[in-house]
């Protein structure tokens, strides 16, 4: 992947910050995922060539982050080394809940696993239609 876009979510980003879920369904805030994702995606951009990190407003909707699972997310579209033109469907991922996803995208990032959703874990692989993630 010559270039890349990630978009951090900044409406989840002022959601609580992480998120755990006991056996029982329980979801409780973890703090400072947001801080650890934002530093990795930054690292990661910072070692790549044509990577572009870009905080957003939420692009899939109150009713589409409403029917998901509690989380951080993530975009990613790969694009050509001039970035004139995308090379791939946007990637929806997330949700982000711990610091062990955040090493799993961050990892995917830098690998070259992007922009194929299957390189990611399946707990990661959102399952939102690329219409809905073009916002």
């Amino acid at each position: 992947m010559d270039g890349f876009t990630v978009v951090r979510c900044g409406a989840c980003a002022h959601a609580p910050s992480g998120f755990d879920e006991d056996a029982h369904g329980t979801v409780a805030a973890l703090p400072g995922v947001d801080e650890v994702l934002v530093e990795g995606l930054r690292a990661v951009v910072q070692d790549s060539t044509q990577g572009v990190l870009v905080t957003a407003g939420c692009r899939l909707g109150p009713g589409v982050c409403a029917a998901r699972r509690p989380g951080l997310m993530v975009l990613v579209q790969a694009c050509d080394a001039a970035r004139t033109r995308s090379e791939s469907p946007v990637v929806a991922v997330g949700p982000v809940r711990s610091t062990d996803d955040v090493r799993a995208v961050t990892r995917w990032l830098q690998d070259g696993g992007a922009p194929d959703p299957q390189a990611l874990p399946a707990r990661l692989r959102c399952a939102i239609s690329p219409e809905a993630a073009r916002g």
